[in-house]
């Protein structure tokens, strides 16, 4: 569905078109010290692609793959074989997708809320092994469309946000993931064109690489 690059559009989606159901929802009025952020299970991801880049200064790679196109994420510490991998392996990724954890109107309440979040971070769901927090990002900024069917605003970024380096450029019009929570999908719901926003989401993780060759 997504094969651009990020200068243009947020294009490193993965599977998030895929597994957009079933997603527990969040509540958006608690405190983020409250919550207990988790990143649920129907977000993972099997797929085998190819290493096309890897970044071990942020532990992440960039995975090609035949249907989604290339895919940035972060490498879990499950993924003990990381410093063994190369560019050019094949691999088979154990990944868990995108997830929206803040969708709201920017006032000094939800940007005090994404800040909370965003120093606390994510567990993931059943994985009880991972002893790293999955870290969540911040983009903040006026959405210019707001998009039901497909779930999406698009943002002309304020924030300096960024799921990984390089981050956008401030100005640059950003087509944020897919919202997949219910509380994101009702937020969307009320918001339109020409509202500042603050949004808050989890990276994508892998959790295991397998090499095949």
């Amino acid at each position: 569905m997504f094969q651009a690059n990020r200068r243009t559009a947020l294009k490193l989606l993965g599977g998030a078109a895929l597994t957009a159901t079933a997603v527990p929802a969040l509540s958006l009025p608690a405190a983020a010290q409250n919550l207990d952020l988790v990143v649920p299970n129907s977000l993972q991801n099997f797929k085998r692609g190819t290493i096309h880049s890897m970044h071990p200064e942020v532990r992440s790679f960039t995975i090609i793959w035949e249907d989604l196109g290339r895919v940035k994420m972060k490498a879990a510490d499950l993924v003990v074989n990381y410093p063994s991998l190369k560019i050019g392996n094949i691999v088979d990724v154990h990944w868990y997708d995108y997830m929206d954890f803040l969708i709201a109107p920017k006032t000094p309440e939800s940007s005090a809320r994404a800040k909370a979040m965003m120093a606390q971070g994510a567990r993931l769901e059943g994985i009880p092994d991972a002893q790293q927090r999955i870290r969540l990002w911040e983009m903040d900024g006026m959405s210019t469309k707001i998009d039901p069917a497909t779930n999406t605003v698009f943002l002309i970024n304020a924030s300096g946000g960024e799921p990984d380096k390089p981050s956008p450029d401030s100005g640059e019009v950003i087509q944020m993931p897919q919202i997949v929570t219910a509380n994101g999908k009702a937020a969307l719901a009320k918001l339109g064109p020409g509202q500042n926003l603050v949004t808050v989401w989890s990276q994508q993780t892998a959790i295991k690489a397998t090499v095949i060759r």
